[in-house]
């Protein structure tokens, strides 16, 4: 929070301090011109007040009393033909000027003049009249450093201002900073930071938001563990019950029932443990490129050779209606044919006798149907076999409830839809997926 108060307070003030050097720049510029305008007027007066006096233009040089607002002015009176007529106190013995009317500069000795010569030729007289330049710098001198000197008070007393104006316009953001580092890990309920510049809400509403779904995903990881614990436990309370049954037995039948028993809990704690993990690594997963595309005929013909046997030991089929043979979908291979493969083993386990039937259609994107004779699933019932380790009122006793948990996961990267829909054989359960991840060969079939 220092290093945002010092950049903030380093950028406003580094913004006034070029704002203020190209004020004061100007003013100078300004300044300076208008004095040296109004001094140049002044000697054009004072020369024209001198030529009006009644003063001979020959005869011995006299002394001048200068008008009292001339006092710095240093005047002399030439006649035309350069005989000294008269010159005030402190004025040089050398002239002037060259003796050309107007505005002149001339070196005399060690000082540099500015000096405006009035020429009278009716009188026979020239004026000259002359103003020291160092005197008039220091004049100017004297006028910049007391438009500067307040200006430059007042530009630290700014900065001192801008310094608490930062610090107490950030100190909002220091009150979340502090809110945030209090809390502990375990707690992820809202900031609750009041008040709140409006500027600042959404920061604040974001970070809420963010805490809220931290919190769902914290609970829905102890839902999952605790659900995962008691699935496990079940399972495995039976082979540690199976076992102690096998080891105790005299009689081979009941040896032989109890290690078929264990056999059996095996698998199905086996193929628990295998849907968790593929369930973490698909929940793990980011979302697919839009450049990376899988074939689609080839996946379905993939999941279907690998269920056939499965299909074979219940006595039933799986037969594929993919038309869309050179039909292209924007997901990863292995997780396509994962979500496909849970949807034709549930087919397989749940539906009724009879084949499974793939199809594949172009609805507005991609459509792909996992079909059974069955009666599906109650619409009621939709919402809640979603859930984790629910299962449905029909569904075979060693189902772990997690296949359409991994379906969805495995189809989420690729922004796609799992749909369930009676269909005219049976009951469709559908993987949709939107046109802009679709690509369809120029030689394929739509």
């Amino acid at each position: 929070m220092t290093a945002l108060r010092i950049r903030l307070f380093v950028l406003v003030l580094g913004v006034t301090m070029l704002v203020w050097a190209g004020a004061a720049g100007w003013t100078s510029f300004s300044t300076r011109t208008e004095v040296e305008r109004v001094l140049d007027g002044r000697l054009v007066e004072a020369a024209r007040m001198v030529a009006a006096l009644d003063v001979p233009a020959s005869g011995p040089a006299q002394r001048l009393a200068p008008a009292p607002y001339s006092r710095q002015l240093s005047c002399q009176i030439w006649s035309l033909d350069g005989a000294l007529v008269g010159q005030s106190a402190g004025a040089p013995d050398a002239p002037l000027a060259g003796g050309a009317p107007g505005f002149s500069s001339r070196q005399i000795g060690d000082e540099q003049w500015r000096v405006y010569t009035h020429v009278d030729a009716a009188r026979g007289i020239r004026v000259m009249v002359g103003d020291s330049l160092a005197v008039r710098q220091h004049l100017v001198n004297d006028l910049m450093l007391g438009l500067l000197l307040p200006a430059a008070v007042g530009l630290v007393a700014l900065a001192l201002l801008l310094w608490f104006g930062v610090r107490s316009g950030l100190s909002p953001l220091a009150r979340i900073a502090r809110a945030i580092e209090l809390r502990s890990p375990q707690t992820l309920e809202p900031l609750a930071v009041d008040p709140v510049p409006e500027e600042l809400r959404p920061l604040v509403q974001a970070m809420d938001d963010l805490l809220a779904r931290l919190e769902g995903a914290r609970r829905a990881e102890r839902d999952f563990v605790a659900n995962a614990a008691h699935e496990l436990q079940t399972p495995l309370a039976g082979l540690k019950t199976q076992a102690e049954v096998a080891r105790r037995a005299t009689d081979p039948a009941m040896r032989d029932h109890a290690l078929e028993r264990i056999a059996i809990s095996v698998g199905r704690t086996s193929r628990l443990v295998r849907q968790l993990l593929e369930l973490a690594r698909q929940e793990g997963r980011e979302a697919e490129p839009a450049n990376r595309f899988s074939r689609v005929s080839d996946v379905v013909n993939g999941v279907a050779s690998d269920y056939a046997h499965l299909a074979a030991t219940g006595s039933r089929s799986i037969v594929t209606a993919c038309g869309l043979r050179d039909v292209d979908l924007a997901i990863d291979a292995e997780a396509l044919r994962l979500a496909l493969g849970n949807l034709v083993e549930n087919a397989l386990h749940h539906g009724s006798k009879g084949p499974v039937r793939i199809e594949c259609a172009a609805n507005h994107g991609l459509e792909l149907r996992v079909i059974d004779g069955g009666a599906g699933i109650a619409a009621e019932e939709v919402e809640r076999v979603r859930r984790r380790f629910e299962r449905g009122p029909r569904a075979m006793s060693g189902g772990t409830g997690l296949g359409l948990s991994i379906v969805e996961a495995a189809i989420a990267p690729a922004q796609g839809v799992l749909e369930f829909r009676p269909d005219d054989t049976g009951f469709a359960a559908v993987l949709r997926f939107p046109s802009h991840r679709v690509r369809i060969s120029s030689n394929g079939a739509s």
